[in-house]
């Protein structure tokens, strides 16, 4: 095939001369001026461009540099008197020009040299698509590993809800260590992914030890401790996944060489592999089990510091420590802090004279209200039995309590994000009640309760970090948001909401489905499911968006039992109902 080359001089008899030279052996082109020259390489798969320096308005090397992105594997030579060598030499030493030629040429020499040239483009072009193809085969490897991984947090999560969260709260933590210890992007990578399947080896762990409600016998605990085996060898045989694996093998050795599987100590242990070993332990010691309480952080920052140097590795241990954001949260939610700033709630209108009934359904209209009525009365972990309605949470702590939560709420200026994200909670908690009716996942109190507290974990994080959530909020995609959050606070504002939702007493199906909602899509827990369909139903400006082939995937709706037609009934109902249920509340 004949290649093209583009010939550029300002003078016609110099692209005569040129153009007679090397038109029996190419198609040839021909500028008389720069812009003529771009022009023509922007409809034209050139080969080779030969450009006078001297031209005005443009000069050769200023078109070969603008080129250059352009046309990245085309060659480029320019034709140059002596008194221009100055200008040529940067743009040579970075490699935008092939060959200079000076003027006048030899007609043999320059045929000679648009012969090598050629043939370096040649070179030039088969290894640009040698990349190209190596760089679609590196994206359909990493899709095929992002599969492998979504298909494992699935089992993981059909498992063991428990297990789940777990690996999301490590892979947080983990990836917060490792960049306070400055670790490389790719390590980053490699140690966020091998925190978030540490446990994929408790997929093949019998249910009867993995879910057992009370401590483990000896037995049971052998039985448990083949899971890091187990699941190095699932990942190993997935391409690219060795130095994962590796660290998924060591994640339970000990700093000092008592830990298993291996025996390992000191730095011939992996250094995801201590990072996920200290990360494990915290989310262990902060997370309540059936058969024994949840330290609080502080308590856990002191257990790992006593086991530096013998479980843990001191630096790792260090590095956890410092996590002041992480540490910010959880006293947050320990205090149960409020977030007012980012959900304010506004008092009845009137301070006396009303009735419990219209307390409670002021109650009902603010999240943070609500919160606080929750977590009032429920009292202490197994102090009463915990109710999950609002309604019944009001009619517990009395009508005194609940003019005093508003009252306590009151006073804290609206801004414009703040009014938006409660009206978008108001809006949720009546799409779940409408949908749990339909569906009957959930029980329509609980699903409104869910519905308006979901977001608490996001307001938290606005009022305790409000510069870098206004930063991350810019990302826009959730899941790039939730990534950017664990980096910079060990966590992600679903976890937060997690967290909050059982400090206020609800049962462990609701908080699951806050802690879930935004990856529901791989969920197969139908209360997720439910609130990921209430959110989208809430964040739609019209019904006929909902109806749409954008709105939530048959993924979602097909599991509930519901239509697109359903969503846009119910849309059209909350927009009814949001109305007349806070008209007696001020806005």
């Amino acid at each position: 095939m004949s290649h093209k080359i583009l010939l550029v001089d300002d003078e016609p008899a110099n692209l005569r001369l040129l153009e007679r030279l090397f038109r029996r052996d190419y198609g040839v082109l021909t500028a008389a001026s720069g812009e003529d020259a771009l022009r023509l390489l922007s409809q034209h798969d050139v080969a080779l461009v030969i450009t006078d320096q001297r031209m005005p308005g443009m000069t050769g090397v200023e078109l070969l540099v603008r080129t250059a992105d352009m046309r990245p594997h085309m060659v480029r030579i320019i034709l140059t008197g002596y008194t221009d060598m100055g200008a040529l030499e940067d743009a040579i030493n970075r490699g935008q020009i092939y060959r200079y030629v000076t003027k006048p040429w030899d007609n043999d020499d320059l045929r000679l040299t648009v012969a090598q040239a050629l043939k370096h483009y040649e070179a030039n072009r088969s290894r640009f698509e040698a990349e190209g193809a190596n760089r679609r085969l590196a994206e359909r490897l990493r899709a095929m590993t992002e599969g492998v991984v979504r298909a494992i947090a699935d089992m993981l999560e059909a498992k063991d809800r428990y297990v789940y969260g777990h690996a999301r709260r490590v892979g947080g933590y983990a990836s917060a260590v490792g960049r306070r210890m400055r670790l490389g992007v790719p390590a980053l990578e490699q140690l966020s992914l091998a925190a978030l399947l540490h446990d994929v080896g408790k997929i093949s762990t019998p249910d009867s030890v993995l879910l057992k409600p009370a401590a483990l016998t000896e037995e049971e605990r052998a039985v448990v401790r083949l899971h890091s085996e187990r699941g190095a060898r699932l990942l190993a045989a997935v391409p690219g996944m060795e130095e994962v694996a590796a660290a998924v093998r060591h994640h339970h050795e000990n700093y000092d060489g008592t830990g298993y599987p291996g025996g390992l100590a000191g730095e011939r242990i992996p250094l995801a592999s201590r990072v996920i070993r200290v990360a494990d332990a915290y989310d262990a010691m902060t997370s309540p089990r059936p058969f024994r309480d949840a330290l609080g952080h502080d308590d856990a920052l002191r257990a790992l510091t006593e086991g530096a140097g013998a479980q843990f590795d001191p630096e790792v241990v260090a590095a956890f420590c410092g996590l002041e954001a992480l540490a910010k949260i959880r006293a947050a939610v320990t205090h149960g802090a409020c977030c007012s700033q980012h959900l304010p709630a506004t008092p009845p209108r009137a301070p006396r004279g009303f009735a419990p009934e219209e307390l409670a359904r002021a109650v009902r209209a603010e999240p943070m209200l609500a919160a606080s009525v929750l977590r009032a009365a429920n009292g202490p972990r197994g102090a009463v039995e915990p109710v999950a309605g609002i309604q019944a949470a009001c009619a517990r702590v009395g009508e005194d309590a609940l003019l005093a939560f508003a009252q306590g709420h009151a006073g804290v200026s609206v801004r414009y994000e703040a009014r938006a994200l409660r009206d978008h909670s108001r809006r949720c908690a009546a799409a779940a009640k409408l949908l749990a009716e339909k569906t009957g996942v959930l029980d329509p109190e609980e699903a409104y309760t869910v519905g308006l507290l979901h977001d608490l974990g996001e307001a938290l994080l606005h009022t305790l970090f409000p510069e870098e959530m206004e930063q991350i909020v810019w990302l826009g995609a959730v899941g790039a948001r939730a990534d950017r959050e664990r980096a910079a606070f060990g966590v992600e504002h679903g976890q937060v909401g997690q967290w909050m939702l059982e400090a206020c007493g609800l049962p462990p199906a609701l908080t699951f489905a806050v802690q879930t909602h935004h990856e529901a899509v791989r969920s197969n827990d139908p209360a997720a499911l439910l609130l990921h369909v209430a959110d989208a139903v809430a964040d739609a400006p019209d019904s006929c968006e909902l109806a749409g082939l954008d709105a939530p995937g048959a993924d979602c709706l097909t599991p509930l039992g519901l239509s697109r037609a359903d969503l846009a009934r119910v849309h059209e109902s909350v927009n009814e109902l949001v109305g007349e249920r806070f008209d007696g509340v001020a806005a």
